[in-house]
């Protein structure tokens, strides 16, 4: 996935974080806002049930070496960040969960901090040693998480924040958000914060799963909005839908290729909606997932060249004239100077039985 600056309305003024930096993905470099596809930030690390020497994570820091969450297990997180200034910096670091939701406002996560056991006291941070500029810091201990078992569909998202002493920073900091777009703005432009939806494993045995995803619209705006199944390494033949009725999305389709991507029907999410996208997907009669099948699950919403937010359009590519693609775009005021933002994402992987 990439996104796209190349348009004609307002940007924002572009500056340099000179502090500690959490990537909002692995293209992230400290710009302020910050490019890429965020919430996919290689910097909250889940090791599962391995305790680890978090040396290593300065060493692989230019990859993502996260591993899928697993429920009903503990599993040790590691969080690692970059002093992007020219004096030593250190800081306190938090991460927090919530129930798997394609908009994470704080009120659904301001109150579930991980614990760390640091020098044999369990609390809601950790540390982030002190390094020089230019050097990563990561934590020597890890927080440690067994998330529970949910309703059938529903994972986990997680969040990563800290506060040092030049970028103080705590939950009471965090503004209202009345629209989507100042979500996503603020998203970007705080590079002490970042996200990472958790892939969780599942059994490949089972030919049928479906996750529910939360979609939240705060604000008296409504807004036109398009869902995307995209399907990595799934069987030839695989059906995947993406359900909700009340918003009138019913798309299901066969797979014809392993690597696939199905876009819902453009609709327009209502002022104060609160609600799941239902993801489902089904393998042909004979077949089982192969390890490492993913469906990741991924809402955008619709916004014109005007606003600043614009300038992370999506780019689709060679799905650009899909016709669901246009038609949401449509959406926007009846005309087609319009782009697609993204607002969040979640995914499920598959494994094997043990």
């Amino acid at each position: 996935m990439t996104d796209t600056t190349e348009n004609s309305g307002e940007t924002l003024a572009q500056s340099e974080w000179n502090d500690i930096l959490l990537r909002d993905s692995p293209q992230d470099t400290g710009t302020i806002p910050s490019p890429g596809y965020s919430y996919t930030s290689p910097d909250v690390i889940c090791t599962q049930q391995q305790q680890v020497d978090s040396a290593q994570f300065k060493l692989n820091y230019d990859t993502d070496p996260n591993l899928p969450l697993i429920v009903s297990q503990n599993n040790f997180i590691y969080v690692r960040g970059k002093n992007l200034g020219t004096q030593p910096s250190g800081g306190t670091v938090y991460v927090y969960w919530c129930d798997s939701s394609l908009l994470m406002l704080p009120n659904q996560w301001t109150q579930n901090a991980l614990q760390a056991n640091v020098e044999g006291k369990w609390q809601p941070y950790n540390i982030l040693p002190q390094v020089d500029g230019g050097q990563i810091s990561v934590t020597q201990a890890p927080f440690a998480w067994t998330p529970v078992t949910l309703p059938d569909g529903q994972h986990y998202c997680t969040i990563g924040a800290v506060s040092t002493p030049n970028h103080p920073w705590s939950v009471n900091d965090i503004p209202p958000f009345p629209t989507w777009e100042d979500f996503v703005l603020w998203v970007r432009n705080n590079q002490n914060i970042c996200w990472r939806n958790m892939t969780l494993l599942t059994n490949p045995n089972q030919p049928e799963w479906d996750r529910l995803d939360l979609i939240s619209l705060p604000g008296t705006t409504p807004v036109p909005m398009l869902v995307q199944a995209r399907c990595t390494n799934v069987p030839v033949g695989t059906t995947v839908t993406l359900r909700n009725d009340q918003l009138g999305i019913t798309t299901s389709e066969v797979t014809t290729a392993s690597d696939q991507t199905i876009y819902s029907k453009g609709v327009t999410c209502p002022a104060g909606y609160s609600g799941y996208i239902e993801t489902l997907a089904q393998v042909a009669e004979g077949q089982t997932w192969p390890t490492g099948a993913t469906i990741e699950t991924i809402l955008y919403f619709g916004t014109d060249l005007s606003r600043p937010v614009a300038q992370f359009a999506h780019n689709f590519g060679a799905d650009e004239h899909h016709p669901n693609v246009m038609q949401a775009k449509q959406l926007v005021g009846g005309t087609m100077v319009a782009v697609l933002v993204v607002v969040g994402n979640c995914s499920t992987q598959m494994q094997p039985s043990s």
